[in-house]
Formats: C-alpha cells, sequence, structure tokens
C-alpha cells in the first residue's frame, strides 16, 4: 500500500510527465517539427538523449511509457447478475404483464 508521501510523489512525477506529453501532443497536434530548448531540457532531464534527433511521435510514445508505471490500474470485479425467469404466461409480448387481462 502507498504511504502518504510516496502517493505524493507519485502525482507529482504523474503530472510533470503528463505537462511534457501534453505539450509534445500539441506540438504534434499543430505538426510542429521542432522542440522547444525548456521542452529539450525537460526531456533530458527525464534520461531522453539528445532530444531533438528523436520525431515528436516516438518522443510522445517514450514519454508515455515513462508514465506507465505511476498509473494506478483499478480492478473492478465483476459480479453475475442473475436473470429473472420470465413466466410466458403473465407477458404479452412487450415483457410488461397486464392485469387487465
Amino acid at each position: 500500500m502507498l504511504q502518504r508521501g510516496d502517493d505524493k510523489e507519485r502525482r507529482s512525477s504523474l503530472r510533470r510527465l503528463d505537462d511534457i506529453l501534453d505539450t509534445l501532443e500539441q506540438l504534434n497536434l499543430h505538426d510542429r517539427t521542432e522542440l522547444t530548448q525548456s521542452l529539450a531540457e525537460s526531456l533530458v532531464l527525464l534520461g531522453i538523449d539528445d532530444p531533438f534527433s528523436i520525431p515528436i511521435p516516438q518522443l510522445i510514445e517514450r514519454v508515455w511509457a515513462m508514465q506507465q508505471p505511476y498509473l494506478i490500474t483499478i480492478v473492478v470485479e465483476r459480479r453475475r447478475r442473475r436473470r429473472r425467469k420470465v413466466d410466458p404466461n403473465l407477458t404479452g409480448g412487450s415483457g410488461v404483464s397486464n392485469p387487465s387481462l
């Protein structure tokens, strides 16, 4: 289980990666091919060497891959619903019984 400090650090790292990812996606959306100096510096701090030589779509994939370990997977238990048996004599074909019949 994550401690409060661990959760705060996880959120901070995730927020930083998300901001970088958002900036890269905006550049890609507007068909920009050049990184800003500050974005390149942020990518170098993440461990990406020479980000100017990597196409933006590939940078997006790399940052997205870095983001994955920080995401929480919530497992939802799916319960099976019981189906009610419907008496065909009580329904008029619409699934609703008609007491006036």
